[in-house]
Order: structure tokens, then C-alpha cells, then sequence
């Protein structure tokens, strides 16, 4: 009875020696298919996401922004007036 154990435990012991493990699921970095980085979207003075075509603060001239579906803007145009646009 105790050769069965010790033999069963030698047959575990080695097929857990022998067996491949898993391949670990690709980065995004990785991935091939298109993969969209989320970015929390920049908020107006009144709390709602930007738009495009909006006016932005004059601070902001030249930073980028993004809208509630994740897509970037830039704040550029009239240094006076500048507006959220595509870049």
C-alpha cells in the first residue's frame, strides 16, 4: 500500500514537472487589434466634457483635452478665443 502512495506521488510530482504552463494573455502593447486608451474626459467650468468647437480657457491654449468618448482635442486657434479642435 505505501509503494501505491509513494508511486502516486512520484507520478504527480513529475507531471507537474513536465507540463507547459499557460501562455499569460497578451499587453495591449502586444495585441495587433486596435486597442483605445481611455482617458477621463476634461471637464468645462460648468462640469460637463468638452466638444468639439467649444470655446476652452486661455490657460489651456495648446494642451490637449478629451471628450467624453475618449477622443483628443486640442486646445488651439485665436490666442483670444481659442476653441477645442481636432488636431
Amino acid at each position: 500500500m505505501k509503494f501505491r502512495t509513494y508511486l502516486a506521488a512520484l507520478v504527480v510530482a513529475l507531471v507537474g514537472l513536465t507540463t507547459v504552463p499557460a501562455a499569460a494573455p497578451a499587453s495591449p502593447a502586444q495585441r495587433h487589434d486596435r486597442v483605445e486608451l481611455r482617458h477621463p474626459c476634461t471637464r468645462t467650468s460648468s462640469g460637463s466634457c468638452i466638444q468639439g468647437g467649444q470655446f476652452c480657457p486661455q490657460a489651456s491654449y495648446g494642451h490637449n483635452g478629451w471628450d467624453a468618448r475618449g477622443r483628443r482635442y486640442v486646445c488651439k486657434g485665436n490666442h483670444t478665443h481659442p476653441h477645442w479642435m481636432k488636431p
